[in-house]
């Protein structure tokens, strides 16, 4: 089975513990991109940690990637247009005690079974699950999470190019949510195969592998 890569720097919120190695995951530093086989990958995690910047000078390794099937999970409150068709993250307007988060479709595999409170509270606090928006999603992508203003917060994109991408603004919902006591800490492991099943699927449609 391929490991699946989470891309940041490295500093100590970023570094995975044993129980995410077991889980398949396995830590690419940003700075070592330009010398990866991304096709060892099934899946790229693109945390909030990172310099998108350099992510927009190996723009082109992404995008290969992305050609031969592969499945990008941005975590990112982006500002540079480094991954196709994702736009700025924007911050939203409501503060974060009155913000709601809605999911749209509670049936789609990276939320099924998972209570909505449990994903705007944590320990009794809002303001956990992201801070912003998504000022426009490409055409024909699904709407995964919005705010009760229908700013949409997750989408998934899988028309754009030959893979798939997962766009969340500035959501890092592997992490937050992963040693929680409620149905929020699935949210890690419902990622995880929510990215290998659409990996299984491109590369089964006949993705163009080079």
């Amino acid at each position: 089975m391929k490991p699946i890569a989470y891309i940041g720097i490295d500093i100590q919120f970023a570094r995975l513990s044993d129980e995410d190695r077991r889980r398949g995951l396995t830590f690419l530093y940003l700075y070592d991109l330009p010398y990866a086989d991304l096709r060892a990958y099934a899946g790229l995690i693109i945390t909030n940690l990172v310099e998108e910047q350099f992510l927009l000078e190996h723009k082109a390794m992404l995008e290969q990637y992305l050609k031969q099937g592969g499945v990008i999970f941005s975590l990112t409150e982006t500002s540079l247009p480094w991954l196709v068709g994702v736009s700025n993250w924007k911050r939203s307007p409501i503060p974060l005690k009155d913000r709601e988060i809605v999911i749209k479709d509670p049936a789609h595999p990276l939320f099924a079974g998972i209570d909505a409170y449990d994903i705007n509270y944590r320990k009794g606090v809002r303001g956990f699950f992201s801070r912003g928006y998504f000022e426009k999603i490409p055409l024909h992508a699904e709407i995964l999470v919005t705010d009760q203003s229908g700013a949409v917060i997750i989408y998934v994109d899988h028309d754009s190019t030959n893979g798939t991408i997962f766009a969340g603004a500035g959501t890092d919902i592997y992490r937050v949510f992963i040693d929680e006591d409620n149905t929020s800490s699935q949210l890690s492991v419902q990622m995880l195969a929510c990215i290998r099943a659409e990996y299984a699927r491109n590369q089964a449609k006949g993705a163009q592998i080079q």
